[in-house]
């Protein structure tokens, strides 16, 4: 029981929720989420199960996508539609401004993180402490934006747009700083996660249907790997392999001549799991095997 899940997550339950429940239907305790998704917020959750979760730190901060309404003349405490509203503005920008304004958030950039967020602050999360009305201050953090395109009006002050990021981009920071930047205030109102790495909606599942029969939508291990390159290694090397042995001066013509480049290993028609040359040794750094 290894490998991955792509769960259609409803808006409702946490991403811990799914988590939750995807154990009790597996009757297994190695699951977890890469990523999270807002409770209000539905789409693409991608689940590790069993070995998979030693690739979280690999698949984590893959490329997510978006699709997103940002409602603008309004804010609210916790930046979307679930929050209580705490200030409002007018709101008079024209489309062609609010193509503009998004185009400056486009590459690598300084966010702050929403105050109602899971982020740990002295080891408490940050969302109790603003739950408490406790003050503090979240750092701004680096991230990157690759799109962030203006799709339709949906309303007077509602605009429907595709992001592309990332991972730990905050979309309702985004939604905030777009506001501020057109001189209004602003809220994320509906948020649609369509794609986390190669886990895209078009073949996610709901909790339902795995609940009927689970092994059916467990995805490979190397399923979120196919853009990692393969590279075989001598049957002979197998025990020092599979004893954790860094196998020094060993190259192969399929090898790139960049230091660090991941490769999918393999000896003996096992995956062993994805490594790296690094000062001339093989390491595996997400062992499987």
């Amino acid at each position: 029981m290894d490998g991955f899940l792509n769960v259609l997550k409803p808006s409702g339950p946490t991403a811990s929720d799914i988590v939750v429940r995807l154990k009790k239907i597996f009757n297994f305790s190695k699951i977890g989420h890469l990523g999270t998704l807002d409770p209000g917020a539905a789409g693409v959750l991608p689940i590790a199960v069993g070995k998979g979760a030693k690739l979280f730190e690999l698949l984590t901060y893959k490329t997510k996508h978006y699709r997103t309404y940002i409602t603008f003349g309004v804010t609210t405490d916790t930046l979307d539609s679930y929050g209580s509203v705490t200030q409002e503005m007018p709101f008079t920008a024209s489309e062609d401004a609010i193509i503009k304004a998004a185009q400056t958030f486009v590459g690598n950039i300084f966010q702050i993180p929403p105050k109602y967020s899971a982020l740990s602050v002295n080891g408490v999360k940050a969302y109790d402490l603003a739950r408490s009305d406790t003050d503090f201050v979240l750092a701004p953090r680096k991230v990157t934006v690759y799109s962030f395109d203006l799709v339709r009006q949906v309303n007077h002050n509602t605009y429907c747009f595709d992001i592309v990021c990332g991972g730990g981009t905050y979309i309702r920071s985004l939604a905030r700083d777009l506001g501020q930047a057109l001189n209004t205030v602003s809220h994320m109102s509906f948020l649609l996660r369509t794609k986390s790495g190669l886990f895209d909606i078009e073949d996610s599942t709901t909790l339902d249907e795995i609940s009927v029969n689970p092994q059916k939508f467990l995805l490979p291990l190397i399923y979120p790997l196919s853009e990692i390159k393969e590279l075989i290694i001598p049957d002979k090397l197998y025990k020092p392999l599979l004893n954790g042995v860094r196998l020094k001066d060993w190259r192969s013509d399929r090898i790139e001549a960049g230091e660090k480049t991941l490769y999918k290993i393999y000896c003996q028609n096992e995956f062993f799991g994805v490594g790296s040359f690094e000062e001339g040794c093989l390491s595996i750094k997400y062992r499987l095997r």
